[in-house]
């Protein structure tokens, strides 16, 4: 049987990888801290010392700002078709009350 891979967010990554950088601790600690293997959390701060420079790139407007869903239209088109589909459960329901 084999087993899914795990998923961690960004911000578990940056959180993980800072503590690494800024912690006593040895990273061998902070890898049983965690669960994590080590090779996994080596790659992570790899990509954080080659690519760590490009946030102050960022125009601030994009700092913390999560995107919005009119860049996706696929993803309103989705959520339009959940909203009528209750609209129109909600309408019958309604009628069955009167």
């Amino acid at each position: 049987m084999s087993q899914s891979r795990k998923s961690y967010s960004d911000e578990f990554k940056f959180q993980v990888v800072l503590e690494t950088f800024t912690s006593d601790h040895t990273i061998e600690s902070i890898c049983r801290k965690h669960g994590i293997h080590m090779t996994q959390i080596n790659q992570w701060r790899k990509a954080f010392k080659e690519h760590g420079h490009t946030i102050f790139s960022l125009k601030r407007t994009h700092l913390g700002k999560k995107s919005s869903p009119d860049k996706d239209p696929t993803e309103l088109t989705r959520i339009i078709g959940e909203l009528t589909i209750q609209n129109q459960i909600l309408k019958k329901a309604l009628s069955v009350w009167d």
